[in-house]
This record gives structure tokens, sequence and C-alpha cells, in this order.
């Protein structure tokens, strides 16, 4: 019986780098060969060139053999990371934390209130806080539109506490939004305060 394949299956091989090119190009030849030698009359033409191809297909087995041999051991595969199970971010979300490194970004015309922010967090001992200009350059890299908190999913709990503690100090016209964002960077919360 004739193993028919997808290209999709094919291109699984490719995983395993020049050894996985070899392994399909050797299945390629194996089915060039079936398929011309299936015909009432072969081609003389074709079968020469697919005596070229499977020619080209062993010395490809053999670079990919000797690599092998030189590097030591095949690299496998690298096994796709799993995403974070649910129960390790609840576990995450519950377990207090001692200290958060807060940075407090500011436009320039915001330095004031700024200062206020990380004089009100600051009398907190559970934040580290720090305090940059945020320059119209770097405003745009982040797409900062407004006064905000920049927490990850896990974070959640944390920054509306943080959001609970600035409001207080905030002028009436200024809202702090929170915003859940994707980068990684544990134990972190951003504030954003615009002009």
């Amino acid at each position: 019986m004739l193993l028919q394949f997808q290209v999709g299956e094919l291109a699984e091989f490719l995983k395993y780098g020049i050894s996985g090119l070899s392994a399909i190009a050797f299945i390629l030849s194996f089915f060039l060969l079936n398929r011309e030698s299936s015909r009432p009359k072969p081609r003389p033409e074709m079968l020469r060139s697919i005596r070229m191809f499977m020619g080209l297909t062993l010395i490809l087995g053999l670079v990919s053999g000797v690599a092998v041999i030189m590097n030591g051991e095949p690299n496998p595969p690298k096994k796709a990371t799993s995403p974070p199970k649910k129960a390790s971010l609840v576990s995450k979300i519950t377990t207090p934390r001692q200290v958060w490194e807060v940075e407090v970004f500011y436009d320039k015309g915001a330095q004031g209130l700024a200062e206020q922010v990380a004089d009100e967090l600051t009398a907190f001992k559970d934040y580290d806080v720090k305090v940059t200009l945020l320059d119209a350059k770097r405003k745009k890299e982040l797409r900062v539109i407004s006064s905000q908190i920049r927490h990850e999913l896990a974070e959640k709990q944390a920054a509306a506490q943080l959001q609970k503690r600035i409001v207080k100090i905030l002028p009436q016209d200024v809202t702090l939004n929170l915003k859940q964002i994707t980068s990684s960077s544990p134990d972190y919360l951003s504030v954003f305060v615009c002009d």
C-alpha cells in the first residue's frame, strides 16, 4: 500500500533541520520512482532525472549524518512551552507581595502631580517608587494617550489597590484607568500621569 503524505505532514520534518530536509527528499524520490515505474513504459529521461534527484538526496543524507556526528548529538525540536495554568495564576494573584516596584511616568506639564503621586505611594511600605520623565518619543512607542496604570493579568488586584490609593489625591479632571498588558514584567506596575 502506498502511503499518502500531505504537504503539512512533510513540513513537520523541517523542524529537524538538515536531517528533516534529507528525509523529505528521500520520501519524494520514492514517490517519483514509484509513479514512473507504475507507467506501462517508463520514460528514460524521467528515470535519469529521478536517479540524479536520488543521488542528490543521498549526498544530503550523508551531509546531515556527518553534521550530526561532528556536533555530538542532533538538535531535538524545541518543545512549545505551555501557557501558565489557571491555578498558578490564581495563586499568583492571591499571594500577597511584600514590595511592588512602581514607576511613575509623567509628561513635562504633569511633573508636580507625578511627584505628589510618588510621595503618596512612598508613604505605603509595599511600594518601591521611581519617577521618570516620559518624552514624546517614548510616549508614542508605549502608545500612551491618557493617564493609566498598566498591569499584567496576575497583577490586576494589586493595580486596583494602587488605583484606589492614588485616586484620593488626583484632581477631579484627571482619571486614572487600569490597562492590562501582555508583556511580562513581574512585580512591576507602571503609572502614567499625562497633562
